[in-house]
């Protein structure tokens, strides 16, 4: 999966990036003008190349922030809208998540062995990476419904989160722009997204339209269904993980080299064409119990019509905030209007 039949020929090393021995033993005593640090434990190949590269660029993610995990514990609630690089971290204020915790002060150690002198340093946040061979096969739980002929599928909160997403080939875009611009982005975060965003329910049904197909949503409070959330993602997160991702854009200039539209569609043919299995794909547990799910949506709706038949509540009566009156107004009324533009216009 990391090494596809078409990697170019040229000299690689392998080594567990986990541990700061193999990483020794592998790389030796050589130097780099810029290493990416995209996998393993960053702390420790941050370290491990010290003194020995010019720009180390370290990837983490969007956990890093404020509320996307255990977003209950955070006032307000969840993390920030459009959260931007300079936005509160993880660790702001107590309690602090664990794993957040250790990736912000992952981020810290880049930061911190940089400003020691160690290299330049910049690290890219992503979002939740879709595409070809992703590690992850959110669009699956889509494609294999469909392909088994169901026609409803659960959304938790009736697939209104907004969740950043970034094709696979943007994120690595910003990552090359990075490295082209060792100067500018030393010292800096970079958050990575698509221009275009949507709502779970939008990229869903997206992921249907382009199979040709119909499905129903049923929309589910998430305490209720953790197993529908956990297959569209991070089953901790929520209820909204949106990063502003304008900065790159700003000070290195970058520029999508695809679209949504497009990347989603390229995503889900490889899909249709590779259906990835649990050996391949470890990581992706979604479980596909139908019959659970349709005991789930049973109970929903018999809980719906229970609400609604003891508890009915009638819908507010609205009133247009700027109504159009259907006669002209009388002539007290037009000359206090009057007198109110006369007190407006500037003298």
């Amino acid at each position: 999966m990391h090494e596809p039949p078409d990697l170019p020929e040229v000299r690689h090393i392998h080594a567990d990036p986990h541990f700061r021995e193999t990483l020794d033993e592998a790389t030796g005593d050589r130097e780099w003008d810029v290493v990416l640090g995209l996998y393993g434990r960053l702390r420790t190949v941050a370290r491990a190349f010290a003194g020995r590269c010019g720009h180390f660029v370290g990837v983490g993610g969007v956990p890093v922030y404020r509320g996307f995990l255990d977003p209950e514990d955070s006032r307000p609630h969840g993390m920030a809208v459009l959260a931007r690089e300079d936005g509160p971290l993880a660790d702001a204020y107590p309690p602090v998540s664990p794993f957040a915790g250790k990736i912000v002060e992952a981020e810290r150690e880049v930061f911190a062995v940089g400003a020691a002198g160690g290299y330049a340093a910049t690290m890219v946040r992503y979002s939740q990476i879709y595409g070809p061979r992703n590690i992850v096969p959110w669009e699956w739980a889509v494609i294999r419904r469909i392909a088994d002929g169901r026609r409803r599928m659960i959304l938790p909160d009736n697939g209104l989160w907004l969740i950043s997403r970034c094709a696979a080939r943007n994120a690595a875009e910003v990552l090359l722009k990075v490295v082209d611009s060792p100067g500018t982005a030393a010292g800096e975060a970079f958050n990575v997204a698509d221009d275009d965003q949507q709502t779970t329910r939008q990229w869903v049904q997206r992921i249907v339209a382009l199979l040709g197909a119909e499905l129903e949503i049923v929309g589910i409070p998430a305490q209720l269904a953790p197993s529908a959330m956990g297959e569209l993602l991070a089953p901790t997160a929520g209820p909204h993980v949106l990063v502003d991702a304008t900065k790159a854009k700003r000070l290195l200039g970058y520029h999508e080299v695809v679209s949504a539209d497009v990347a989603l569609a390229e995503t889900v043919d490889w899909l249709r064409a590779n259906p990835p299995t649990a050996t391949a794909y470890p990581a992706y547990n979604a479980r596909f119990d139908y019959a659970q799910e349709d005991r789930l949506i049973a109970a929903w709706e018999q809980a719906c019509a229970h609400v609604l038949a003891t508890a009915p509540e009638q819908p507010l009566e609205t009133a247009h905030a700027m109504p159009h009156p259907k006669v002209p107004a009388s002539p007290s009324t037009n000359a206090g209007a009057e007198r109110l533009v006369t007190r407006a216009t500037p003298r």
